[in-house]
């Protein structure tokens, strides 16, 4: 799910999933407990809702959110716990970095289908105002992708952010750690026109796609579009997606063997402390007569 999605709506995936699993975080309780609002605000920056939409969309949010945490947060936890035992000796190789990546996914999967029929009843009422103002608000988005992905300070910006992400994890790098992060952004403009041009072929699609929302296959046809993306964006798109997954293996696997001792008890700090938060959360369910959900 790389590619944009439907009105943000799809950013619950963001707030729920990455904020909470991938995000070490001091406020992940905060932020996941505020997710729902979240989604509002980022939907807002996409397209301007009526009050109607804007409740049924809570309402809708309020019941995944409820459903998320009761059956999903448990299988978050009890990953951490043990890829926190599992980094206890101070090694993770390639083979567990990649099972552990695809345990991430496996997390990804029944989130994105429950997120098809919120994304489903919210675009099946857009007006056309409503359609073309996504539309253009998607256009400038992809604009300024471009500018800030493709610029002539893009690596630089590039390593910038990864050195970022993983410093929340293992602390200030090492000079080894950072040359490896320079060498790996070091021309990779054209895996990122790829991945921009996949994100434009997945845009139109979902513009001609809204444009018979009114169809009653609508909501089969949408469901493939979010769930089957890579399918939407070009092979060119799915075979870097394939390549950038063996990249990024290989870029925590050389990050973690240039670890210093004080990297390692960083990182098992870090996940001990996201095991706690998640664990910690409390699911409070909202008010509805509708049965409590179920994975």
């Amino acid at each position: 799910m790389q590619a944009f999605m439907p009105v943000r709506v799809v950013r619950t995936t963001c707030i729920l999933l990455v904020v909470v699993v991938l995000g070490a975080c001091s406020s992940t309780r905060l932020a996941y407990r505020f997710a729902d609002q979240g989604v509002l605000w980022w939907v807002d920056d996409y397209v301007t809702l009526t009050r109607e939409q804007k409740a049924t969309l809570r309402n809708d949010l309020e019941v995944l959110k409820a459903w998320h945490c009761e059956a999903e947060l448990p299988r978050y936890s009890g990953w951490l716990g043990k890829l926190r035992e599992e980094m206890a000796n101070g090694e993770l190789p390639p083979a567990r970095i990649e099972f552990h990546r695809e345990q991430v996914a496996t997390f990804a999967e029944p989130l994105a289908a429950r997120i098809v029929p919120v994304a489903t009843s919210l675009l099946g009422t857009l007006s056309d105002a409503q359609v073309e103002e996504l539309e253009v608000n998607m256009a400038r988005e992809q604009e300024d992708r471009k500018q800030e992905f493709l610029g002539d300070d893009s690596q630089q910006k590039s390593a910038e952010r990864i050195r970022e992400r993983t410093e929340r994890w293992l602390g200030t790098l090492n000079q080894r750690q950072q040359t490896i992060i320079d060498d790996w952004t070091r021309d990779r403009q054209q895996q990122t026109r790829i991945w921009l041009q996949g994100r434009g072929h997945w845009q139109q699609a979902l513009s001609e796609l809204l444009g018979e929302r009114r169809q009653a296959d609508f909501g089969p046809r949408l469901r493939d579009l979010i769930l089957n993306a890579p399918d939407y964006q070009g092979e060119a798109y799915r075979n870097m997606l394939e390549a950038n997954t063996r990249d990024l293996t290989r870029l925590t696997h050389d990050l973690l063997q240039a670890a210093d001792d004080r990297h390692w008890r960083t990182l098992q700090k870090s996940i001990a402390s996201l095991e706690q938060d998640v664990s910690a959360l409390a699911c409070a369910l909202p008010d509805t007569d509708e049965p409590r959900p179920r994975g």
